[in-house]
């Protein structure tokens, strides 16, 4: 087989731009041009939609007794949600409906933790639109007639919806979507999701410096108790016996939750071609292994060697292929090779496709959306708006946002801070540390705003839609100062937002420099409208907020707008899926 090269997706559309690195842009060249230069190549989606009349799915694969782990079956209540498709329960005997038999093999089969939707309402409400997280907005371009889902059954009323298998048809803006939701016990899920998932390699993940050490809030990995990390092996196996039942042309598997999956569909025969793609950073492996002890170190590697039964590993953005590869090789799961990495005797791409955000999802509300009354009471002040816009989690810089804003406010800058972030994740361990600092930095912020005259909003709740988008066409500057992002789709939404506006009154972005979004997107518009900053440096953060106020070193041009229309989820989806498609003959 023959060595597929470690290339970097960014650098090949970004051209002159993504090449030189951390250097100053070149100003010979309009930012328009730079954003040509950053379209990505037209790439159309595999056309394989074959009908196997006659085939067979192959059986259900129900959960049971694994490492100790005893997993819940469905237990369904009622018909499937969608009365207008025909049913797709067996009938007597096993045969299946024709219509069934007809789409046996998928072109597509995308493995998530996340359900593409979920039903919480009772059966008879409409049909609940795609979920709002980030995965499956930048996934749902991908999605309709011919392409599968599986993924968690979480909705309060998903059991009301699906047959004997879990599954259902839900509609899709391209068609309908065979789905297929997996339930756990609450032990299980407590063990993979809270436990394994996001207690020890979320943290372990965004390790691209040592936070532990540089902050008072973010977490150690917490290395898994044995019935922990097999709680993880176990629902890894359901998630892949339910995507093999799919008899699909390829899977695409999705994030750290599900990283056993690949080499699972491998030994469960599945003749497709995998991809897997790491939406999180990928940790520098010598920060990382501090923080680990032997059993955590094990369970990592074994993570890594699932991944890499894949066939295209994708990840966010060069330095984030380059540690990956750096610490399979370290890690013994991988040998390097020209351009690449060869695994047990074979080949596996790793690239960078950095993600976008879902333009029209954006765009749409942002031409229509007024400005909800809270927001136009606030923006009659007629001072400038410092917007603070994510989830309420370890990696997003909360605190430094809010310190940075403390020290402008006693230096007597005027101007008016909302800051919204979005729980999540709250009965996973880690997080205390965080409530505490952010409480203690809000504190602060609201003393220093309370003795200047000057409105100051902090909240923790999660917005509508509407009022985000709304929130983020109307700031001055964006403060987004993650620790560690894979990309952080927020300042890019906020592009998007922005564009609608005079280029003269649009706003400035401040943002982590070892995020996603400062790597694909800061060698080429750094200045206009983008700026990197190591939120760590509490002086640094607090001068480039001031000189955002002053509108310093450029606002949003329509450069860095275009680029970010281009590089949008469907464009994302259709790059990936093209090079899965691509990487060998036809299965």
């Amino acid at each position: 087989m023959r060595n597929v090269i470690v290339m970097s997706m960014a650098a090949s559309v970004l051209g002159g731009a993504g090449q030189r690195g951390r250097g100053a842009p070149n100003r010979t060249r309009s930012s328009r041009a730079r954003a040509r230069e950053m379209r990505p190549p037209t790439f159309g989606l595999a056309a394989a939609r074959t009908a196997h009349a006659g085939r067979a799915l192959p059986g259900d694969a129900r959960p049971r007794r694994d490492g100790g782990v005893l997993l819940q079956s469905v237990q369904p209540k009622s018909r499937p949600r969608d009365p207008s498709a025909p049913s797709i329960r067996p009938r007597p005997g096993g045969a299946l409906p024709v219509y069934w038999r007809a789409m046996a093999r998928f072109r597509l089969v995308i493995v998530a933790n996340r359900a593409y939707a979920d039903h919480d309402a009772p059966a008879g409400a409409p049909a609940p639109e795609g979920g709002a997280g980030g995965l499956v907005t930048v996934v749902r371009p991908a999605v309709g007639e011919g392409t599968a889902w599986v993924g968690a059954g979480r909705g309060r009323f998903d059991r009301e919806y699906v047959d004997e298998r879990g599954e259902e048809w839900l509609p899709t803006p391209q068609g309908r979507l065979r789905h297929r939701r997996v339930f756990f016990s609450a032990d299980v899920w407590r063990g993979f999701y809270e436990l394994a998932a996001n207690a020890f390699l979320w943290p372990l993940l965004h390790l691209v410096r040592p936070f532990p050490h540089l902050t008072a809030y973010f977490p150690r990995p917490l290395a898994p108790a044995p019935d922990v990390w097999s709680a993880y092996r176990a629902a890894n196996e359901v998630y892949a016996e339910a995507a093999a039942a799919m008899d699909a042309k390829r899977a695409w598997v999705h994030d750290y939750q599900l990283g056993l999956v690949p080499a699972l569909l491998r030994e469960r025969g599945f003749r497709g071609r995998i991809g897997f793609f790491l939406h999180t950073p990928f940790p520098e492996w010598s920060v990382a292994h501090e923080f680990l002890d032997g059993h955590g170190v094990s369970c990592f590697r074994e993570w890594l060697r699932g991944v890499l039964a894949a066939d295209l590993v994708g990840v966010q953005s060069p330095a984030d292929m380059r540690r990956l590869c750096e610490a399979a090789v370290a890690l013994g799961e991988a040998s390097a090779c020209e351009g690449g990495l060869r695994v047990g005797g074979r080949s596996v791409a790793v690239e960078a496709h950095p993600v976008g955000p879902d333009a029209a999802g954006v765009l749409e509300p942002a031409q229509k959306a007024p400005d909800p009354p809270w927001l136009a009471e606030l923006r009659a002040l007629g001072l400038p708006l410092v917007v603070g816009l994510e989830r309420a989690d370890y990696t997003k810089g909360i605190p430094e946002r809010l310190r940075a804003v403390a020290v402008l406010l006693r230096e007597g800058r005027r101007f008016i801070h909302v800051g919204v972030e979005a729980p999540t994740r709250e009965s996973v361990p880690g997080y205390e540390a965080l409530a505490e600092a952010i409480e203690g930095a809000a504190a602060e912020a609201r003393k220093a705003a309370r003795a200047a005259g000057l409105p100051f909003e902090e909240r923790r709740e999660a917005l509508p839609w509407a009022e985000v988008v709304a929130l983020l066409r109307a700031a001055d500057v964006v403060v987004a100062p993650s620790l560690a992002d894979g990309m952080n789709l927020v300042p890019l939404q906020a592009v998007l937002a922005q564009s609608l506006r005079p280029q003269a009154r649009r706003a400035v972005l401040l943002v982590g420099a070892d995020t996603g979004v400062a790597a694909v997107y800061g060698p080429a518009f750094a200045g206009e409208g983008l700026v990197a900053v190591d939120p760590l440096d509490e002086s640094a953060l607090a001068a480039a907020l001031a000189a955002a106020l002053a509108g310093r070193p450029g606002r949003i041009s329509d450069g860095f707008a275009e680029a970010v229309r281009r590089r949008d989820a469907r464009a994302w989806a259709a790059h990936y899926l093209a090079r899965l498609e691509a990487m060998h003959a036809d299965v």
